[in-house]
């Protein structure tokens, strides 16, 4: 098993960590009831997906 020589230093630490910093997620509006929603996905809101009616809302 591989052991290291000497100690890192927090500056070598943090260059190599310099992309492992979290993203904010990405909302766009609905097109047709313009709720936020993630990109590529059916609006909870309305039950729409490019255009198109994919979930019924169910009313009760």
């Amino acid at each position: 098993m591989a052991n290291p020589k000497r100690k890192l230093s927090r500056a070598s630490k943090g260059h190599r960590r310099a992309h492992l910093a979290l993203t904010r997620t990405q909302l766009v509006r609905c097109t047709h009831c313009g709720a936020m929603i993630r990109p590529h996905t059916i609006c909870k809101a309305c039950g729409h997906y490019r255009g198109k009616q994919i979930l019924v809302a169910d009313n009760g």
